[in-house]
């Protein structure tokens, strides 16, 4: 039961140099038993908050305070404002909290709140005060993915709270939601149709202690081919390359590189092997130093082998004949143009969620993901990748003609131009996904259906296909 008494500011200082002052912390009887904590004015040194949620007040049913630091406010009700559905078990003194999917459990008088199957540990633990749960209000914030800003000043905390603007779980997209959790994806998910988005979710953690939000950066891994292969049917548009040019044409020393043609590059059937040295600094000539040492590991264009040598060879090509490094070309012809505004290359200080690996079963966070041009040196965004699946469509990237050719399979596994191909009862689906130090992405356009499936995980060995192909037959009823 909520009180309807309105503390004020002024109101609510006076109170706590009272309380204080006799010792104790009292507050108005609420519905949520458990102990009464007791405070002597020398071990609390608090100072009380005002908190504005989604621009409107809140009448609290015990004013929020500051103490040593953390703020606390009233935790249902603060879930409450923050469009939370709260539940009390007064058995295990539990609170649950319903927000987007997620359910957020905490137990009064612990410093631990989980969401879903993940721990977050609080900055202190929760108090009852005279029946009012009062939690640490930026670890509710952040287990309900709101946004907090605090300005600090000599005798109060003003708090300006936001409710969750940037998950998007429709009802039709339940279901998704319920098969990623219970798949223990990690990462960001976005589905949508026609462009139009159903789920947008951030699962898991981005780095230790912090959830994952769907507006994040993730690094992209070998969805990075497909802007590759894009790049260089651009500059088959533009007459600088052909297909059925010879990779001896603009690389010298490569094992029978007369022999190699774009087309095979792009096919993954030039025979070259896949794996490079993935060290910090190497440069685009040092790994091309090192392809040079290397021998096929099949006859040119006979079958399949996937390889990123093969994209790195591409990258290079790619500058030789545009003269402009292999991220700045992409960055001036297809992110600033098509507003991906949160897409770019990598470096070690780019703000993306963390990677991580199972280390005899804890997830832990993963070493820096090293790459190479071509390859998985890209970052991005749920939303970015959407405006780029939706350029495709649109012919804002390439010809319909270029597009055709990407789209078409060269190899018994149906390897395109840096898209794996499939049919569908309605059409082409084709794919992509990516795996690199702590990070397992995938993107899946049903072609037919208009249904575009995007996971940026950063959990390893994620089978992103699977989970991506579970996904587009629950949505489209087709196989």
């Amino acid at each position: 039961m909520i009180s309807t008494k309105r503390y004020t500011s002024r109101n609510a200082q006076k109170l706590f140099t009272l309380l204080l002052a006799a010792g104790l912390v009292l507050a108005p009887a609420g519905t949520l038993a458990g102990t009464v904590y007791a405070a002597s004015a020398s071990s609390m040194v608090t100072k009380p908050a005002n908190i504005e949620v989604d621009s409107q007040s809140v009448t609290w049913e015990f004013p929020p305070f500051v103490q040593n630091g953390t703020t606390f406010a009233p935790l249902r009700q603060a879930a409450a404002a923050l469009k939370g559905k709260v539940k009390w078990n007064q058995a295990t003194q539990t609170v649950q909290i319903e927000s987007n999917g997620d359910i957020i459990s905490h137990q009064g008088g612990t410093n631990i709140i989980t969401v879903n199957d993940v721990v977050l540990t609080l900055p202190a633990a929760s108090k009852n005060m005279g029946g009012t749960l009062m939690i640490p209000l930026r670890s509710l914030s952040d287990a309900m993915k709101s946004t907090l800003q605090l300005t600090n000043t000599s005798t109060h905390m003003n708090i300006v709270l936001k409710s969750d603007r940037v998950t998007e779980v429709r009802k039709e997209a339940v279901f998704i939601d319920s098969y990623l959790l219970k798949s223990g994806f990690s990462g960001i998910a976005l589905v949508a149709t026609d462009g139009e988005v159903e789920l947008r979710k951030g699962y898991g953690l981005s780095k230790e202690n912090i959830l994952v939000k769907p507006d994040q950066k993730s690094r992209i891994a070998s969805i990075t081919k497909g802007f590759t292969a894009a790049a260089i049917m651009q500059q088959v548009e533009a007459g600088k390359l052909s297909l059925t040019d010879k990779l001896s044409k603009y690389v010298k020393g490569i094992d029978r590189g007369d022999e190699i043609t774009l087309h095979m590059l792009l096919s993954h059937t030039s025979g070259l092997p896949s794996n490079f040295t993935r060290e910090e600094g190497i440069t685009l000539e040092d790994t091309l130093d090192e392809i040079r040492t290397k021998k096929l590991m099949a006859e040119p264009g006979a079958e399949y082998r996937y390889s990123n040598n093969g994209f790195i060879l591409l990258a290079y090509i790619l500058e030789q004949v545009t003269g402009e490094e292999y991220g700045s070309y992409l960055q001036k012809h297809v992110f600033t143009p098509l507003g991906m505004k949160d897409t770019g290359t990598a470096t070690k200080s780019t703000n993306t969620i963390k990677g991580f690996v199972d280390q005899k079963g804890i997830w832990t966070p993963a070493d820096y993901y090293v790459s190479q041009s071509g390859t998985g040196t890209l970052y991005s965004t749920v939303d970015d990748l959407l405006k780029w699946d939706q350029a495709l469509k649109n012919g804002k990237v390439v010809s319909d003609e270029s597009l055709e050719k990407m789209f078409t399979p060269y190899s018994e596994k149906d390897y395109g131009y840096g898209w794996m191909i499939s049919e569908t009862t309605k059409g082409l689906n084709v794919f992509h996904n990516g795996s690199g130090t702590g990070y397992s992405t995938g993107i899946m356009r049903d072609l037919g259906n208009g249904v575009t499936i995007i996971l940026l995980g950063n959990h390893a060995s994620m089978d992103t296909i699977t989970m991506m192909n579970d996904i587009r037959k629950q949505v489209t009823g087709t196989k």
